[in-house]
Order: C-alpha cells, then structure tokens, then sequence
C-alpha cells in the first residue's frame, strides 16, 4: 500500500476501507511500528506540546493540578512539559522562554505571588491560572466566594468568635480569601466587641504556617476563638496539630475549616472540612483554552464556584462560648 494509505490509517482517517484499514493494523501489530513524533511535529510544525509552570512543587493543590492538566492534553494527543518557578518571577520568565524554545504550542502558568505583569511569549498562547495577572485569560475558583460559604457555615453553626489565618499578604489567593471572610465577619467581630484585625494572623500558606499561627491564637492570655478558618488545608492541618499539641478537642472545644479539599485532608483525624476548589474543571478549561484554536480574549475570566465538604471539624460551640 502507499505511505499515504498507511498514514491514513495511523492518524485515523475515515477515508480508509474497512479491509485496508484491518490489513494495515495487522502488520503494524506484527512489526511493533510506533510512529516517529519527531517526523510528525516537522511535518505538521508543531509538536503537541504544552508547557505548565507553578510556583511550588510541594503544593498538594498544584500536584493535583498538573495531574488534571496531564490527564486532559491527553485525551487531545497532547503531552506537557511541567516547572516549577519556585515563587521566583525572575525564574519564572526564564522557564517560560525555556518552553518557548522547546516549540510547545501553550503554557498554563501559575505566576509566583511577585509577579505583576507577565510578557506575551511570540507565538505561543498562554494561560494564567489561580493568581490573576492582567492581560492574560485567567482561570481560577471564585476564591472570595468560597471564603464567605465557609464564613457563613461557621456563623450558622452559632459561632460568634472566628480566627481566620490568611496567606502571604503578597498573595492574591490570600488577598480574595481574606475578602470573603471579612464580608461575613467584619461587622459581626465588631458586635462582639472585638476588632476584626485581631482576629486575622498572616501566615505561609503551609503546615508550619498554620502551626505557628494557631499557636498564638490559642495562646493564653484572652479570649480564644471558639472557631479557626484557615485559607488553606494546609495550614488546617497545622492547626489541628497545634491544637493537638495544647488538649484542645477538635470540634468539641474548637472548629476548624479549609480551603482547598486537597487529598490529605480526608486522611487526617478528625478529617477536615473544606471547602474544595474544582481543580478539574480548571484543569480541563485551561487546557481546552490552549488546544482549542480560537483566538484568546486577554479580558476574559473563567471563574468556578467551591463547594462545601463536611467531613469531621466543625460543631456548634460549647454553650456559653
């Protein structure tokens, strides 16, 4: 049969009879052929390539992330090339213009948290995700939302008293969490006679970070918040150990919430109630976005809601807290 006969077959072309079509995959069987990736980007000039950035590796969340992503280029006969910035812009350029070289045809980037202006790569479509930064299509939870439900779900349980550990002030994510939980709170944490910024600790956005900070909420010395929320699973999980650390039953004496539903958070006892980014569905249109061939709206924003996991970590306060 002819190259173009066989190629037909190899790349699924539906002009191919039945008979040829079985004739040609019998001997592809027979001789382990597997077409040359290499011959097929320079014949086609691309190479099915994506790239993906994020600032941190040991993120469970990006982990999850990149997974997705994977997962989604290749239902499209897409495979990805992953870095990591290490939260440094400076690195982060450079691995973009790695990629850039490498002819991927997109890059998904999670910028670092100093990065506030990003350059367009010639030729390559790009995608922000997670952490907005202008002039790029951004694709992320609706983070500020997410806050207030959890927020919310903490007030309906009857508690009055709320802690929130924010992330790195430098942090978007940080920033729009921090948002919701003061829409919810600022105004009852007044009615209570307590001042609102007492009531918010910064921390990284890791288990030590929540460690630490829940070390000082709970420390003696005035009244302690019936209820912590923290802007990250990680930092959760930090907190339930130092709560561990000072006999304070979780969720008799203390509640506490999450935000991200990473895959740890139903592992730990008590397990942790969350609210889950839809790290799927951002994966999945992201992708779609860089494969999809139309040209991207730099304005546009793609935004999913969370949802609320209920799992072991929260109860109506003591009475009399």
């Amino acid at each position: 049969m002819s190259v173009g006969t066989v190629s037909r077959v190899v790349n699924g072309h539906p002009s191919v009879t039945e008979a040829k079509k079985r004739a040609v995959l019998q001997v592809i069987a027979e001789l382990g052929f597997r077409p040359d990736a290499a011959a097929q980007s320079l014949r086609r000039g691309t190479n099915r390539t994506l790239g993906v950035v994020i600032p941190d590796l040991r993120n469970p969340f990006f982990a999850e992330l990149m997974q997705h992503i994977e997962l989604r280029a290749k239902e499209h006969g897409y495979s990805v090339l992953f870095a990591s910035s290490d939260e440094q812009a400076d690195s982060e350029a450079e691995l973009i213009a790695n990629l850039v070289r490498r002819k991927v045809e997109g890059v998904v980037l999670v910028p670092s948290n100093r990065a506030e202006t990003i350059a367009n790569p010639d030729g390559v479509r790009l995608v922000v995700v997670d952490r907005r930064v202008a002039g790029h299509p951004f694709v992320a939870a609706d983070h500020r939302a997410g806050a207030r439900m959890v927020s919310e779900y903490l007030v309906s349980l009857g508690h009055r008293r709320i802690a929130c550990i924010s992330g790195p002030e430098n942090s978007f994510v940080a920033r729009e969490r921090l948002a919701g939980f003061m829409d919810v709170m600022a105004a009852r944490l007044a009615e209570a006679g307590l001042d609102p910024a007492s009531c918010v600790i910064s921390a990284p956005f890791d288990y030590n970070g929540g460690r630490e900070a829940a070390k000082a909420l709970l420390a003696d010395g005035g009244p302690e918040p019936t209820a912590i929320f923290a802007c990250s699973d990680q930092q959760a999980i930090g907190v339930l150990r130092a709560a561990f650390d000072r006999r304070i039953a979780v969720p008799d004496q203390l509640s506490v919430i999450g935000f991200d539903d990473i895959l740890i958070s139903d592992l730990v006892a008590p397990r942790l109630t969350t609210a889950a980014q839809p790290v799927t569905s951002i994966a999945n249109c992201a992708t779609d976005l860089l494969i999809g061939g139309k040209p991207l709206d730099a304005g546009a924003s793609y935004i999913f809601p969370c949802t609320m996991v209920q799992r072991e970590t929260c109860a109506p306060p003591r009475r009399g807290d």
